[in-house]
Parts: structure tokens; C-alpha cells; sequence
């Protein structure tokens, strides 16, 4: 994403005049690469199958910038001096089939340990190589401060820490190949009956994909989203990657930064509409996005701004970590100058140095920086607002007995008998787990019917202070046909021992219109111990009406 794209019709196409390179500035020799480096950039670094062995080099003036086998030996080469906190690894290959090279930076780097994680990318745009070079910045300041620097030794102590250093590196290869840039911007994967090449990796995720703005389906244009969403083996390696680090049902990595070339930008979701709370973003989510970018833009002399306030953009790295995990990602548009010269890299790359450093300590829990009374709601053993999947289960036990009305998670359609009965509005977001989402052709259509149906959380481990609480928002309607057999219950399961009921509300021979109330249930008597959350509605009294609902289920911080 950069500002330097042209719109033609519908299109943005490339042109010579969109861009601009200084060269006025001082130009810096070219590196001189250690012996460890120049070593593993020759005999460990081969060719894969398909590929040229000889690695094209950058114009005179840009040689300070790294090749595509000069990130890979340089990865390998901080690896191999630091093994104890940096692992290289590669999330997949290309089109082409280079390498994807990424590291983690952890001090038991191999180990997945329970600790926040923190996400730092570089070269989804095959011409903006100034990413390239913030993300092995970024590896070489963990690396060498590690045990020098008190602040990144706690990081990396308290951390783990992912860096993709070159997620496009056919079209960062192509873009340098001939003597002088090529301006190319895309993947080089053909496109199926079109003579045009490449796909704009960041338009290709599956979030809003194609749903607009300045994206394209032309295969011609420059922010080409490809035929269908993941179809760049790029964009599903990061995809997999993603995915890879969702355990026991949640996204470990917290914090996100995508880094780009040009316009010296610190940019939130979303890119695909300019509304500032749209309905997939809640309200804590768009105050720590906003109040995390504001203060990483102060740092780095940054203009923040909601990704919209740019252009419309659809498809995104960024809009995918949020929207389909929660991550609090953000776009970096780094430099002042399209292609900066060599010897702007220090500059432009250091100016980050507390951005970066301050999202990697902010990853233990966003939502802490809107203040203590959020921190001791949202920073606890479990969050969940119901938005995103995060590992519940239904018919747990695998004796449910209900005909019709199952949990279901989403954005439940709002039905009414004798008044509102499955409430269309949720406490915060789009979605809850309701008893059946569908509002049907009646207000019973869809209620539970005929036993049970029940819903659990993943295990989470209290912590062994006193204090903590589970507390959700609920709702709980029926007919007045309804009896004291009809509930909606929740249970406390521990590891071991038995289950306890820490949440009830039964039926009764009166009409109850839905409406959200809050439980707040105290944990004290569990502290310390393994346990999982089952929520558990009945229709026992036959014709009876029932809707049950929950949202923004929570276990507190101790107080």
C-alpha cells in the first residue's frame, strides 16, 4: 500500500511518473558482509528447484538494500551466533520457489511457551524494500541488545517475537533484476488467461476480499487481488503461519506491524470501510487500536490515521490479523520518498526503534492501555467479546438432546411473541452465542426444543490470587407455557473434581421478554486450578417458547 498508485478507470496501473527516487542524496557503499555471512550466502543458500542460482544485485546508489539471498544468510548468520534466542525458519515458498524466511526471538527460542507474541513483516510489496530492511533491523537489535539492554532483554525474556522478513521475494528479485527497478509491485504467479503476471499479495487475504476500494480485478492493475482469496502460495503461507499459532483455541500473537515504503504513515483497521466503529469492531477495540497508533506515531513522527483515511483498501494483511483474529495490527508506511536511496536505511529504519520495541511490551494485553478499570476486565486469564472463534465447543459431552435451538455463534435475527424473545443486539460487536441464530417464519421456529443444548469454553488454568470472576452478559426469554424445568444454567468444570453450577435461571408460567443482563460469578474457591466454562439451556416443559443467550464471556484479573 502506497500512495504513489494511479487510478485508470477502476483500475490502478503503474506509470513512470507515479514514481520518484532521490537521487540527490548521499549514496553509502556497498556492505561488506562478515565472513559468517559471506559463508552462508555461499554454501548453505541454495538455489531451490526452478530458481536462477545467480542473485541479481540492487542499482548503483541502492546496493546498501539486501538481496534476497543476502536476507536469507544474514537470518541464518544472526541464528547461528545466537541460538539460544533466535530460530530460523521458513513459513513456505514462493511461486518460484524461494524461501520464506522468517525467525523467532525468544529467550527459550525452542520452546512455545505461554507468553503474548508479537508479529513483525517486510516485502509484501515486491518494490518497497525499505520493509525488507525494518524487519532485519528489528532481528539485529533483539539479537545484539540481548543481554546489553535491559528493556529488550525483558522482551525477549517475556516474549515471543516473529519476524517474515520478505514475503514476496520473486517479485523483490524481479524488481532489482536488469540494472535498475523495474517498479514491480506484485507476485510473479501467472494469472490464468490473462498474459499478465503477479497478484498484489496484499489484497489477496480472504477478509472484505475484492469488496472494494482501491483493489482491483484486473489482472493488468497493480493492486490485482488475484482470482480468489489465498490464491498467491505467499498469501496462504502467512495465512498458515497465522493459523499455526492459534493454541487451545486462541491467537497467541497480541500485536502486529506490517511495514511499508512510503508516506510515513501509522495505520489501524480497517481499510475496507470508513466508518470508525463498523460492526465487526468493538468499541475497547477501536480506543487501543487508535490509542496504541497514536502513541507509536508520536514516537516515530508518524501521521496516524485509520487505514480508510488513505484510501479504501480490501483484502489486507492487516484487515485479515484483525478481523479474523484480533490481533491489534497496524500498517507502518515508512519513508518520506519513493525508493529511498541506501543511504536513508539507518535513518528511516532507527526512527522505529520505540514503536517497535513498545508493540512488542503492549502484546501482553492491548486493552491495558485504556486504563485500570479495562485492564482488570479485560487483561485476565480469558476474554472473549464472541467475535472471532476462539475454541468453544459444542455438545461437549456428546449428550445433547435438543431437536432444534442449538447453540450457535454469530449475529443472532431478532424474533418476538407477546414481545422480544432473541434480541438482534448484542452488548458490543455483531455476535453472541444464541440459541438458534435464524429468526424462521415464527418466533418458535428456532427456540430450544424437545431437551438440551450446551456450549463450552476451551481449558484455561486460573491464576493462584484471589479475586478473579467470571463475568458474561446473558439473556434468558420464554412463553408463559413455560415451568421451572426449563433453564439456563452455567457449570464450572475443574480438571479435577466436580462440576459445579455457578449460574441458574429457570422458567416460570409467565411471559419473559429477552433483555442483556450481567452475571459476575467469584472464582476464589478455584484459584490456581485448570477449568472450563459449559453453558447449558433446557426446554423440559414441552410447548414452552425458550431463547438463551451469552456474550463477553471473562475471567477478571485479580482485583
Amino acid at each position: 500500500m502506497a500512495r504513489r498508485d494511479r487510478v485508470v478507470g477502476s483500475d490502478p496501473v503503474v506509470s513512470e511518473a507515479d514514481r520518484t527516487v532521490d537521487t540527490a542524496a548521499m549514496r553509502l557503499p556497498h556492505r561488506r558482509l562478515s565472513a559468517v555471512v559471506a559463508g552462508a550466502l555461499a554454501a548453505s543458500l541454495l538455489p531451490a528447484a526452478g530458481v536462477s542460482a545467480a542473485s541479481p544485485d540492487f542499482p548503483a546508489g541502492f546496493e546498501g538494500y539486501h538481496t534476497y539471498a543476502e536476507v536469507g544468510a544474514e537470518v541464518g548468520a544472526v541464528a547461528a551466533a545466537h541460538p539460544g534466542i533466535v530460530r530460523r525458519f521458513s513459513l513456505g515458498r514462493s511461486y518460484q520457489g524461494r524461501e520464506l524466511w522468517a525467525a523467532k526471538v525468544s529467550d527459550n527460542v525452542a520452546v512455545d511457551e505461554n507468553e503474548p507474541e508479537v508479529l513483525y513483516d517486510g516485502g509484501h510489496h515486491s518494490d518497497e524494500h525499505m520493509g525488507v530492511e525494518m524487519a532485519l533491523r528489528i532481528l539485529g537489535w533483539l539479537a545484539d541488545g540481548y543481554g546489553a539492554d535491559p528493556r529488550i532483554t525483558r522482551i525477549v525474556n517475556s516474549r515471543e517475537i516473529w519476524i517474515v522478513f520478505l514475503v514476496n521475494p520473486d517479485g523483490a528479485e524481479y524488481d532489482i533484476s536488469g540494472g535498475s527497478f523495474r517498479r514491480w509491485r506484485k507476485n510473479r504467479q501467472p494469472n490464468a488467461g490473462s498474459t499478465y503476471i503477479g497478484t498484489d499479495l496484499n489484497r489477496n487475504y480472504d477478509y472484505r476480499w475484492n469488496s472494494g476500494g482501491r483493489t482491483s480485478d484486473n489482472p493488468q492493475a497493480i493492486t490485482y487481488a488475484g482470482p480468489s482469496a489465498f490464491s498467491a502460495p505467499e498469501s496462504r503461507a502467512f495465512r498458515d503461519f497465522l493459523a499455526s499459532r492459534v493454541v487451545n483455541g486462541r491467537q497467541q500473537i497480541r500485536t502486529h506491524i506490517t511495514f511499508h515504503e512510503l508516506g510515513r504513515l501509522v495505520m489501524w483497521p480497517y481499510g475496507y470501510t470508513t466508518a470508525d466503529l463498523p460492526s465487526d469492531m468493538s468499541a475497547d477495540d477501536l480506543a487501543s487500536l487508535r490509542t496504541i497508533g497514536r502513541a507509536m506515531a508520536a514516537s516515530n513522527g508518524y501521521k496516524p490515521e485509520q487505514a480508510s483515511d488513505l484510501y479504501l483498501t480490501s483484502g489486507t494483511t492487516r484487515d485479515y490479523a484483525y478481523g479474523r483474529y484480533r490481533i491489534h495490527s497496524y500498517t507502518f508506511e515508512m519513508s518520506a520518498v519513493d525508493y529511498p536511496d541506501d543511504s536513508l536505511i539507518a535513518a528511516e529504519t532507527g526512527r522505529n526503534r520505540e514503536a517497535v520495541l513498545y508493540l512488542a511490551e503492549r502484546a501482553w494485553c492491548p486493552y491495558s492501555i485504556l486504563g485500570a478499570a479495562t485492564t482488570l476486565a479485560r487483561c485476565g486469564v480469558f476474554d472473549d467479546d464472541l467475535e472471532v472463534g476462539r475454541g468453544w465447543r459444542i455438545d461437549p459431552a456428546g449428550t445433547d438432546t435438543a431437536t432444534a435451538g442449538a447453540w450457535r455463534q454469530g449475529n443472532p435475527s431478532p424474533t418476538a411473541q407477546d414481545g422480544a424473545k432473541q434480541l438482534d443486539a448484542t452488548p458490543s460487536g455483531r455476535y453472541a452465542f444464541a440459541t438458534g441464530l435464524t429468526a424462521g417464519a415464527s418466533a418458535g421456529a428456532y427456540d430450544v426444543d424437545g431437551g438440551t443444548t450446551s456450549v463450552e469454553t476451551r481449558p484455561m488454568t486460573l491464576r493462584s490470587t484471589a479475586g478473579q470472576r467470571l463475568t458474561f452478559a446473558w439473556t434468558f426469554a420464554h412463553s408463559a407455557l413455560s415451568t421451572a424445568d426449563d433453564e439456563f444454567r452455567g457449570l464450572l468444570i475443574p480438571a479435577s473434581g466436580s462440576a459445579a453450577t455457578v449460574f441458574l435461571v429457570r422458567g416460570a408460567a409467565v411471559d419473559r421478554d429477552g433483555a442483556w443482563r450481567t452475571a459476575s460469578v467469584a472464582l476464589d474457591r478455584w484459584a490456581g486450578q485448570m477449568v472450563r466454562f459449559r453453558f447449558i439451556a433446557r426446554d423440559a416443559a414441552g410447548a414452552s417458547l425458550v431463547e438463551a443467550a451469552f456474550d463477553d464471556v471473562r475471567v477478571t484479573r485479580p482485583s
